[in-house]
Formats: structure tokens, C-alpha cells, sequence
């Protein structure tokens, strides 16, 4: 159970032209936002019999309304599946993810108040790659979306290298789609992405165990996207264990 009261403002950079949606985000000036928040997590690895199986599932409910400017209903969820296999040398592992966002009041949501997604939720795309756009003005920017769901199916394994190298192999697929701008001032905007597109990405991962942490080294390979997605073939991140 949580408690949440914050104060944010999007702000005009010097010398910088905005889109209309952004443009209008910024002149709303500071919000206030009060929620009340509640997660739930189910992880089998604190009680199940299969050490080299294991499943965790978490779900978070925020309400803002309670004072403040912003009034909303957000959700997330995520589920990972793992399993060990060939000696328990090999690690199989499914996660599926997934927001919305339910935005109340005759207010308009911003940005920073929709989902966003980064290499860290979907490889393949760089910050705020992928979901709907608005490209007045002559500009590009990313302006987020209601919801999202990300399913990541990865394996790593191995390299036949010496076990004090530290380093193992990866494959992944990643597929999911960002999409809805709902309760969105989109006055003199020329949006595209609104009504959402699946992406699917595949990519190899190199796994190094260093002295600073556990790195992952991903290079991918987007197979299906949209020409005004913004592709990343490399990113390297602190691997994400489970």
C-alpha cells in the first residue's frame, strides 16, 4: 500500500520549437497530483518445491483524485516464467507486461503522464521509439499512449568458454504495441501511431558477469515496425535477473 503526492511541470528549452500536443502539455503549467496506490506479487520462488522453475506475477493499482489537479486510474502488470533445462544450463524465461491508463476529469493528460517506452521494456527502439507521434509544426516528438503490453521470450546459455570469463550467449524475441491518446489535446497536431501497430524484434545478447555487475551487450533486429519508429540495433543495460 502507498501514498503518493507529487508537483510537475513541463517546461519550453531555450530555442526549441514544439509540436502542438507538447506545446499545449507545457502550457497547462505546474499539475498536482495525490494517489493512492496498491500492488499485489505472487513470486513461487519463496516457496516452491522446482528450484530450477520458477514464476512471478505482480499487478499495481494507483488512483490519483484524492486532492491535486490529476485524476486517473493506472494499471500494470507483469508475469515472468522461468525455467531451467540440458543440466540446468540453459535458461528458458517468458514475461509478459502490460499498462493502462484511465484518465478522468475534463483536464488533459500530458506526456509524463502516459507511458513511454524505453529499451528496457521493448529492445530494438531507442526511449520513446515506438507509439503515436506528433510531427507539426515540423517537429517529431514522442507523446506517448494509454497502453501498452510487451511480451519478451529469451533464452541464454553457454558459450563453451572459460566459466571465468564470465560470459554466456542470448537469443530473444520481443512483440508488443503502444497505442491510444485518449483525453489527449490534439488541436492542430498531425498525429500518427494513435491507433497502435505491433512491433516484433529479434536479437542475440552477450551476458558478461564483470565486477560492477552482471552487463548485458543486446543487438537486434526489428521485423516489423512503423517508418516513424526511431530503431536501436545496440543497447547494453545491467542485466535484468529473475
Amino acid at each position: 500500500l502507498r501514498y503518493r503526492s507529487d508537483r510537475s511541470e513541463m517546461t519550453q528549452q531555450d530555442n526549441e520549437v514544439n509540436g502542438a500536443v507538447i506545446a499545449s502539455e507545457i502550457a497547462q503549467g505546474k499539475r498536482t497530483s495525490s494517489s493512492l496506490g496498491l500492488s499485489y506479487i505472487y513470486d513461487s520462488r519463496l516457496g516452491g518445491l522446482d528450484p530450477t522453475t520458477g514464476f512471478l506475477f505482480e499487478i499495481g493499482v494507483d488512483a490519483a483524485g484524492l486532492g491535486g489537479d490529476n485524476k486517473y486510474f493506472k494499471t500494470t502488470a507483469r508475469g515472468i516464467a522461468q525455467t531451467r533445462v540440458w543440466n540446468e544450463e540453459v535458461v528458458l524465461r517468458a514475461t509478459m507486461e502490460l499498462g493502462a491508463l484511465h484518465w478522468r476529469g475534463n483536464d488533459f493528460s500530458r506526456t509524463v503522464d502516459r507511458f513511454v517506452l524505453g529499451p528496457n521494456t521493448f529492445r530494438g527502439f531507442e526511449p520513446a521509439g515506438i507509439g503515436p507521434r506528433d510531427l507539426s509544426n515540423g517537429q517529431d516528438d514522442a507523446i506517448g499512449g494509454n497502453y501498452y503490453w510487451v511480451a519478451r521470450f529469451e533464452t541464454d546459455f553457454p558459450l563453451g568458454l572459460p566459466e571465468e570469463l564470465g560470459l554466456r550467449g542470448g537469443l530473444f524475441y520481443d512483440v508488443g504495441n503502444l497505442y491510444n491518446i485518449d483525453n489527449v489535446n490534439t488541436a492542430g497536431s498531425t498525429i500518427v501511431g494513435a491507433n497502435g501497430s505491433i512491433r516484433h524484434v529479434i536479437g542475440i545478447s552477450v551476458l558478461w558477469e564483470t565486477p560492477f555487475g552482471p552487463l548485458q551487450f543486446n543487438f537486434s533486429q526489428p521485423l516489423k515496425k512503423e517508418s516513424f519508429d526511431k530503431e536501436q540495433n545496440f543497447d547494453f543495460t545491467i542485466q535484468a535477473r529473475f
